[in-house]
């Protein structure tokens, strides 16, 4: 016979973060591809589908467990002439410092072969990054809020392009380039997306066509 509502309320939570403490071990030492789900369940003595009831599925619960917080808004306060170096040099800084169990670093890895991975990064950085960054361009910056979300989309495209090419497959000159000389150009290129004119807009497909 099941408990009153609250009684339930307390063991629904502690499962949960018995599932996500037994996921963070896991993860940190198997990766991502190379953690089952069976097993994390089984470590924490419940049926797995309750990580599909909890979390919606393995992408969900890595992101539930290793949650990362990319401290958006401190980057943010400041001149706006100096927001792409602000930017590029939490970037840098936060990417060089990264080892090979950095939860950002196993999802980009994982996210070309796992489109429920690539879903949950893609909501991670809309929710951490682009979202703050394009309220921010509209509150201080006087963009509007179209403007405003391309640039944010923009930013968000230049650095995950960096990260690909020195960090997760690293090759050419943004992997050989020295610190110094990275945050600098990056700098610059985000500098011109946050200053130059507003982009053309993105027009969806139509349906059917190519």
């Amino acid at each position: 016979m099941e408990g009153p509502p609250d009684v339930r309320r307390r063991d629904a939570a502690r499962t949960r973060q018995r599932l996500l403490d037994v996921a963070g071990r896991h993860f940190a030492a198997h990766g991502y591809d190379g953690t089952s789900v069976r097993a994390i369940a089984a470590e924490a003595g419940v049926a797995p589908n309750l990580i599909t009831r909890y979390f919606g599925g393995k992408a969900e619960l890595f992101a539930a467990a290793t949650t990362v917080d990319l401290r958006v808004p401190a980057v943010l306060a400041g001149e706006p002439h100096e927001l792409g170096a602000r930017i590029a040099a939490r970037v840098v800084q936060r990417w060089e410092s990264a080892d090979a169990a950095d939860p950002l670093l196993m999802m980009m890895r994982s996210a070309g072969s796992s489109p429920s991975v690539a879903q949950a990064l893609g909501t991670f950085f809309a929710v951490q990054a682009s979202r703050p960054l394009a309220e921010h361009l509209t509150a201080v910056h006087g963009c509007t809020p179209e403007d405003a979300w391309s640039r944010a989309m923009s930013v968000g495209a230049l650095i995950m392009g960096v990260v690909t090419g020195r960090y997760v497959m690293p090759s050419g000159p943004l992997a050989a380039a020295d610190r110094a000389s990275l945050t600098a150009w990056l700098a610059d290129r985000l500098q011109r997306v946050l200053d130059g004119p507003p982009a053309p807009p993105l027009v969806p497909s139509s349906a059917g066509g190519g």
